[in-house]
């Protein structure tokens, strides 16, 4: 009787790894639960320098954001940037702060004093493309850069430094490479045709790098 109990609660035990949820450890990362908004509000909150004005929600069809921000300081004055995402703007800063003004010393001996961005919310699909899905452009949730100026006054544009004198395309690959690292998806001129002229940086489901 009390053998064919225990081997009972063995088939259950059995049973229930099969067919339970694997450890969060073993689920793949789409499986986790996000980040909630609360927690990168916290984490921007905690940037040394970094200033922002948050954002109502805003629908526009399809498109829209809901805990987005303006930022206002970074450290480095970016143009041209409206709406992004929290995630976004934490990625941006650390990007900058961590990767790009570093590469810009160690390439140019110089420090990056300006970037130019060619926008960041805007309610279109990808690539501006007819019946392409939305793009993270229309969720606020992503950023594309074109230019760099150093101190010295010298601008490194992605356009012509890419495949241009071998100081830009080394910092611009190294810049290419620390965004790979803070965003999910990062696209620069070897992706497509599209982006020849900027890399494009978004928190969107990845990771892709190109």
């Amino acid at each position: 009787m009390w053998g064919r109990f225990l081997s009972a609660l063995s088939l259950i035990a059995v049973a229930a790894c099969s067919g339970g949820a694997p450890p969060v450890s073993e689920r793949p990362p789409e499986a986790r639960l996000p980040d909630s908004a609360a927690a990168c509000f916290a984490r921007l909150d905690r940037i040394p320098g970094l200033k922002y004005r948050k954002l109502d929600p805003h629908v526009e069809g399809q498109c829209g954001y809901e805990d987005a921000v303006l930022l206002l300081d970074i450290g480095v004055p970016v143009a041209g940037l409206k709406a992004v995402s929290c995630p976004v703007a934490e990625s941006l800063y650390r990007w900058v702060h961590e990767g790009v003004r570093p590469a810009a010393r160690d390439h140019f001996g110089a420090d990056v004093v300006r970037i130019q961005s060619y926008g960041t919310y805007a309610c279109r699909t990808r690539n501006s493309q007819p019946g392409a899905r939305l793009s993270e452009h229309a969720r606020a949730n992503a950023v594309d850069i074109a230019s760099f100026t150093l101190a010295n006054g010298r601008t490194v544009a992605v356009k012509s430094g890419w495949r241009g004198p071998g100081d830009e395309q080394s910092f611009l690959r190294a810049a290419h490479r620390a965004g790979c690292a803070r965003f999910n998806i990062v696209i620069g001129p070897d992706g497509d045709a599209f982006h020849q002229d900027h890399l494009h940086l978004d928190m969107g489901r990845g990771p892709y790098c190109r």
